[in-house]
């Protein structure tokens, strides 16, 4: 996993402590072996309280100089912006012209534009600037589809599509089921995370996610031996690939069937392990339409 996404937002209270996101980020970085640890490609996001009436462009511009020097580099790879109805396009391309021309960052992007209109102006304006806009990114799961659309209208502008909450907060995971409500996980409240009605719409859903996950298993499994004889001759072992499908890895890769980059919450080496895991095999057409229907 080589890409982290992160925000001078996240654990910004514990900032002065050093323990917010981006100083841990930081500390990662300088402790990885180099030679184990391929360069990181790093994705900043400015927060919305940081858009304010009249804040100047290079006012954003300094937040993303703030955020090079505390992760210790001299560029990041990607800088969004979150969006609103309430700004203007040409103050937020202007922002991102200027992000670029700072010389902090080598692509920008958005958070938040659900519009084909304004999608279009934004390109228009930074196209008018030798510029592209590289992503946008918003919400779209297995449980939330309603922005399903907007995915065929980023390929149009040739824009990625970061899809953010990917898992619907645990509804689309699978792990939680009308049979399993808590997923046999502990809660801190002692309350499930979802309510009986919740889980029992979706019932249908999680049911066949089990059923392609199985079947996913099966294909990978016939596929990994296949390779083990015809090239472990030649080559030795093949790569190891992930045989204990997950209805969680269903879901993602769902998203990437679908045409998104599925931005993941990652909260401790068991939560980006089963990530790892869902990289190698992919959904069929026929996968999709089962997991649509």
């Amino acid at each position: 996993i080589l890409t982290v996404e992160t925000s001078p937002s996240y654990g910004a209270a514990l900032r002065s402590k050093k323990l917010s996101a981006e100083w841990i980020l930081k500390r990662c970085l300088d402790e990885a072996p180099t030679d184990l640890l391929p360069e990181t490609v790093v994705v900043e996001t400015v927060s919305q309280p940081s858009w304010r009436a009249g804040v100047p462009p290079r006012r954003l511009t300094q937040q993303l100089y703030d955020s090079v020097e505390t992760l210790g580099t001299s560029t990041v790879e990607l800088f969004q912006v979150r969006c609103s109805p309430l700004y203007p396009t040409r103050f937020v391309a202007s922002a991102l012209s200027t992000a670029i021309e700072s010389g902090c960052c080598n692509h920008v992007g958005v958070q938040g534009v659900h519009g084909r209109g304004k999608l279009a102006r934004l390109c228009r304006r930074l196209e008018a600037q030798d510029m592209s806009l590289t992503s946008n990114a918003f919400e779209f799961s297995l449980t939330n589809r309603q922005r399903e659309s907007l995915l065929d209208v980023c390929k149009d502008f040739n824009v990625i599509p970061l899809v953010l909450n990917p898992l619907d907060n645990g509804l689309a995971s699978g792990v939680y089921t009308a049979t399993n409500p808590s997923g046999g996980r502990a809660t801190t409240s002692g309350r499930p995370q979802f309510t009986f009605p919740e889980l029992e719409r979706w019932q249908p859903l999680h049911s066949v996610q089990e059923t392609v996950a199985e079947r996913v298993a099966t294909r990978v499994k016939r596929s990994l031996r296949d390779l083990q004889d015809r090239f472990r001759p030649r080559y030795g072992p093949p790569p190891q690939i992930n045989t204990d499908i997950t209805t969680t890895q269903v879901a993602l890769n769902y998203v990437i069937a679908k045409g998104g980059v599925p931005v993941v919450e990652v909260n401790s080496p068991k939560d980006a392990q089963e990530l790892a895991g869902s990289l190698g095999w992919g959904l069929t057409e026929e996968e999709v339409e089962m997991l649509d229907n």
